[in-house]
């Protein structure tokens, strides 16, 4: 159950302050991944299904990380 004591303020690369769960951002932060708002992760997501979906139409090719 997430409540305020086991919620972390964190800033978004946006600005935004957001309270989220703690566990969550730890766990995140270890995978060296970035915390993001809610905002800027659909955004960011939304971006990845593009991608996917572009690369499986045969209209991007792949890119190798």
């Amino acid at each position: 159950m997430f409540t305020s004591e086991n919620g972390m303020n964190v800033y978004c690369a946006c600005g935004r302050i957001v309270n989220l769960d703690r566990y969550e951002m730890q766990l995140k932060i270890s995978l060296g991944k970035e915390l993001q708002c809610s905002h800027c992760r659909n955004q960011r997501i939304s971006q990845e299904i593009d991608y996917l979906n572009n690369l499986y139409d045969g209209l991007v090719e792949e890119e190798f990380f």
